[in-house]
């Protein structure tokens, strides 16, 4: 595999960022004692992508430390995109993350690398903050992605806001995302009432996750909607430990097949 760095000026974030991109080439090996050359294997094709967001405080670089997600992809070669997000919820009025994670960022990440646009090779997913903001660009825009997934994320918004943050003197009030493109109810209603085709859906979370109760509430509302949505929880609090663990039932449940050994044999 190649785990890439990759640092751009981003436009709408009025700044350079940096992103860690997971391109799967050949699984690890020890060599051969014969001294022969491994056989690298490239697609033909364009690649599934799965888009991977972090939560608040996070950044980009942590899945790839505190998870096995570069070995979960390069076996089923799956391409993994992990941006750093630092405003979920378009509360700041002087960059654009949402904007950058669901525009600029795709087509930067599709003119450098052969990545699929189509929506049944896109997925996007992310713990905490990371899950609700990749439930929030899955629905208002269904047609690009052809999956999402949340670990441990508050995606009642409006919820978390009111228990979590009334006093912010920086973000939005709790009333004030009511209805809008970032509350989840409402997205999910909308594109109903519009029939639009929905995301195949994901979410866990632990037990004494301190987002338990949003969750319950989420997961029995998409159920109630007869939405395609596979729940996995066990105990846990909002840690890496959990995380680690339910990331891969997430890439597990990701309509990608883990490829075949043969690619990997020596010329």
């Amino acid at each position: 595999m190649a785990i890439m760095r990759l640092t751009f000026r981003s436009k709408m974030l009025r700044m350079s960022t940096d992103v860690h991109i997971v391109f799967p080439l050949k699984r690890n090996i020890f060599g051969d004692p014969e001294g022969r050359e491994p056989k690298y294997f490239v697609s033909e094709k364009k690649y599934k992508v799965l888009w991977l967001n972090h939560g608040g405080g996070d950044n980009y670089a942590d899945w790839v430390y505190r998870t096995r997600i570069s070995e979960l992809a390069e076996e089923r070669n799956l391409v993994v995109v992990m941006a750093t997000m630092r405003d979920f919820t378009s509360s700041r009025g002087d960059v654009d993350y949402y904007g950058y994670l669901t525009e600029e960022l795709p087509a930067y990440i599709r003119r450098i690398l052969p990545v699929s646009d189509k929506r049944e090779d896109n997925f996007i997913a992310g713990l905490s903050m990371g899950g609700y903001v990749s439930y929030r660009a899955a629905l208002n825009h269904p047609e690009r992605y052809a999956c999402v997934g949340s670990l441990s994320s508050p995606l009642d918004i409006v919820e978390d806001y009111r228990v979590r943050h009334a006093g912010s003197k920086t973000l939005k009030s709790a009333d004030s995302l009511i209805g809008t493109d970032k509350d989840i109810y409402a997205l999910v209603e909308k594109n109903l009432t519009e029939k639009k085709e929905m995301p195949r859906m994901f979410q866990a979370c632990g037990t004494e996750d301190f987002t338990w109760d949003i969750n319950l509430k989420m997961r029995d509302f998409l159920y109630s909607k007869n939405l395609d949505l596979t729940w996995e929880q066990g105990p846990g609090i909002h840690c890496w430990e959990f995380w680690s663990v339910y990331i891969e039932k997430l890439v597990e449940w990701l309509p990608v097949s883990k490829i075949s050994e043969e690619r990997h044999k020596f010329q």
